[in-house]
């Protein structure tokens, strides 16, 4: 049940259906455990992985986020991997990476934060962090003295926002985007123009799916009709603006790519600048690589001082923790959330024979409830 459950979406009811075609095609007779069982069974799986940390190990590379599950209700997670881990190259995956604290309250204030911290501190020398640059973590991490890496995804699409975001043809262009999807989306002659949707969360690190539907519709201008013509012709006025955001999202996508897969070294640096050299980037996208170079900059000096010679700045695999675990919860219903965050825990490598009886014998479901009341407060 919990590798059922760990694998991709199932649900809960869809790993106890699973388990009955198994037990149906195999010719087989048992009782098949309902999904309320299955829920403690993880959830005590969760909690008994969280609360036994080791202080086996070498250094660990944190990565910290907090996201917003019901209403204000915030979730903070703590992930950790190795040091040896974080030097190779390579996306993380949810086996890479261990769950080091996770809770949920109202508002992660910084001291709040910081207590949390600390006691994953006690049990693990930590490296370094890699985190987005929100105030209350940067907070946290001038006062714990631990070197910070800011997520490059977060970092990138800053500087895009402080380019485009008051620039007037930019908020033009925001606006015809969504004028389209509202007129064009019922429509069957049209619909095959319309643009893909601008997302408001991280706009400036999604832009530029819109901005390649505007070069496919310069690029075929001419086999346009003319009432698709007359609706986007402000494309048309505007092609030097989004020649120059092109070249944005390649410098965007060239960086990230790189950072995310590989690492950042000076290795992965002298290629970059390589690439960017043959890069004619004009008016806000040279802007926008100037600021990349500050970035990569920054980087060389945090690795210099760390004398690490690959440095991990990519969060992108809490983002994925979060994202597995929205899917699985009943967003219609708060009334158990607390102790089921501990699931996220499940996500990480497989549970042993060994580990899981511990698990099951060990912890109660009184205990969750315990622990329910302990993390909300």
């Amino acid at each position: 049940m919990l590798e059922l459950y760990k694998y991709g979406g199932m649900s809960l009811r869809g790993c106890r259906h699973s388990v009955c075609c198994m037990l149906l095609s195999m010719g087989l007779v048992g009782r098949t455990p309902s999904h309320a069982s299955i829920r403690n069974w993880i959830c005590k799986c969760g909690n008994y992985r969280v609360n036994s940390l080791s202080t086996v190990g070498g250094a660990y590379v944190l990565i910290v986020d907090e996201s917003i599950t019901f209403g204000s209700e915030k979730l903070l997670l703590v992930l950790g991997v190795e040091e040896g881990r974080a030097m190779q190259a390579g996306a993380l995956s949810h086996e890479d990476v261990e769950v080091l604290f996770v809770g949920t309250s109202q508002e992660w204030k910084a001291e709040q934060i910081m207590e949390k911290l600390q006691k994953v501190m006690e049990v693990k020398d930590i490296k370094y962090v890699v985190s987005d640059q929100g105030t209350n973590l940067c907070k946290v991490y001038k006062l714990l003295n631990i070197v910070h890496i800011p997520d490059c995804t977060h970092v990138l699409a800053n500087h895009l926002k402080r380019i485009y975001e008051k620039l007037e043809v930019f908020e033009d262009f925001r606006k015809l985007v969504g004028k389209l999807r509202r007129e064009w989306n019922l429509s069957k002659t049209k619909s095959q123009y319309m643009p893909p949707n601008m997302r408001a969360k991280m706009r400036f690190a999604n832009i530029f799916p819109c901005v390649a539907w505007a070069e496919k519709m310069l690029a075929n201008w001419d086999s346009l009709g003319q009432e698709v013509q007359e609706k986007v012709q402000f494309l048309k006025d505007n092609t030097t603006f989004f020649q120059t955001l092109s070249q944005a999202g390649v410098i965007f996508k060239t960086l990230c790519a790189k950072l995310k897969k590989e690492g950042f070294g000076m290795v992965q640096k002298q290629e970059l600048l390589a690439q960017f050299e043959a890069l004619e980037a004009r008016d806000e996208a040279a802007i926008f690589l100037k600021n990349c170079k500050e970035y990569m900059d920054e980087l060389s000096l945090k690795s210099n001082a760390l004398g690490q010679q690959r440095l991990l700045c990519s969060s992108d695999i809490i983002e994925s923790y979060f994202g597995k675990f929205k899917i699985k919860i009943n967003s219609n219903s708060r009334s158990g959330l607390t102790e089921f965050i501990f699931t996220l825990a499940t996500f990480e490598k497989s549970f042993s024979i060994q580990e899981t009886k511990q698990a099951l014998e060990s912890i109660q479901c009184k205990h969750l409830k315990i622990k329910k009341h302990h993390v909300a407060t």
